[in-house]
């Protein structure tokens, strides 16, 4: 078997009111008509178009003619081969991350199996998932409440927001490092009152986006203990281990971040210093299945658990649950039940309509468990390498 084609699909939604929305699909062709798809995880935020032209150049180079089925050497390949692979950021591992899924995919379907069966078995029938992108155009802490009994009443158990995301007047915006203190005094009032609104059954996620400066982040953290939040989600600059190690020591809440950490080299301060609970690899970024599992495994010998990052589409979703079903040390997994898009449609059967109770059963179907949705992909742009 011989890799034929390759291509990326620009699925742009264009921007919103947070964002520009751009999803960017690969999707590897071989000479025996098995075919493989992967996600790169950039989005959202700026960097789409860099990874849809990275994962052409690196289709040019090292997959047309390569047997899919030899994923590690390719890996290598795409990481010490191209120079900027030992160096990295977004752009690149999210090209490599979405060719890697891809190939996974492929090699499930050749041999008829799951993707986990490839990653020594299943772990689990089911994935336990949080709820986020709930709260767009809440503003004061009533509405943050009234939305989050919505999420509950929906059937979940988690559900994860930023509170210090949205100005006093109601603007989705960052705050400066030194937050104002009226407008800090509001986000924890938001928390309080969702936890107030939900009850102690119910778990509460929060992501700062590393926004803070490292005294704000403890001052306010503190005020945020009270409410018993599942995990307190990029405090500080998510690159700064130190500063996060610092939170981490200061703040009763367990840390979380990873998202914007790439290979097992940038998450290694983290875990040897102790710094995070719950790391949280995008398999779209973080140099896919194949450096996920290598990820996870570094973690496990820390006792820190995993929570995939999930902010994209259904390709990543999916190549999440084939991650979640293998690993003893995964704990939840994100995902956004509220865009107003059509996104799910890239695929023909998304496991984001399987979803019950705020939970995935894990799929049975081969590779990564989903078929991309031709009729759909055809309205959108797309790179062709043949």
């Amino acid at each position: 078997m011989k890799i034929s084609k390759v291509i990326i699909h620009n699925v742009d939604y264009g921007a919103d009111a947070h964002t520009h929305w751009q999803i960017g699909i690969v999707r590897i062709e071989t000479d025996e008509g098995v075919q493989g798809c992967g996600e790169i995880g950039l989005a959202y935020g700026t960097g789409a178009e860099g990874g849809i032209h990275m994962a052409r150049a690196l289709a040019e180079r090292f997959l047309i003619g390569r047997d899919p089925l030899q994923i590690e050497p390719i890996w290598d390949d795409m990481f010490r081969r191209t120079f900027w692979g030992q160096g990295g950021g977004p752009i690149i591992y999210g090209a490599m991350s979405a060719i890697d899924n891809a190939l996974w995919d492929i090699k499930g379907k050749t041999l008829g199996v799951p993707v986990f069966e490839l990653m020594a078995g299943r772990m689990r029938d089911d994935i336990r998932l949080y709820a986020n992108g709930w709260f767009v155009g809440l503003n004061t802490p009533e509405e943050w409440a009234e939305g989050a009994l919505k999420v509950v009443a929906d059937g979940y158990t988690a559900l994860k927001f930023d509170p210090f995301g949205q100005t006093p007047d109601g603007r989705w915006w960052y705050p400066r490092r030194h937050i104002d203190r009226d407008w800090a005094l509001l986000a924890v009032r938001r928390v309080e009152a969702v936890r107030k609104a939900v009850g102690d059954d119910i778990d509460i996620c929060l992501d700062i986006h590393g926004n803070l400066g490292t005294t704000d982040a403890i001052i306010y953290g503190r005020m945020l203990e009270a409410s018993r939040p599942f995990f307190y989600e990029e405090p500080v600059d998510p690159l700064n281990a130190a500063c996060m190690k610092k939170v981490s020591d200061n703040v009763k809440i367990p840390i979380a971040g990873g998202e914007r950490l790439y290979l097992r080299y940038q998450y290694r301060p983290f875990l040897e210093q102790q710094a995070i609970d719950i790391i949280q690899p995008d398999l779209g970024l973080c140099g896919g299945l194949t450096e996920a599992r290598k990820i996870a495994a570094y973690a496990e010998t820390y006792n820190v658990h995993v929570q995939p990052h999930n902010c994209g589409g259904p390709v990543s979703t999916a190549a999440c649950v084939q991650l979640d079903a293998a690993i003893p040390n995964f704990i939840i997994m994100e995902w956004f039940p509220y865009f107003a898009d059509d996104r799910y449609a890239i695929v023909t059967d998304p496991l984001e309509r399987r979803q019950s109770d705020g939970r995935y059963r894990v799929p049975d179907r081969p590779g990564l468990g989903v078929e991309l949705n031709d009729d759909y992909l055809k309205r959108f742009d797309a790179l062709v390498v043949a």
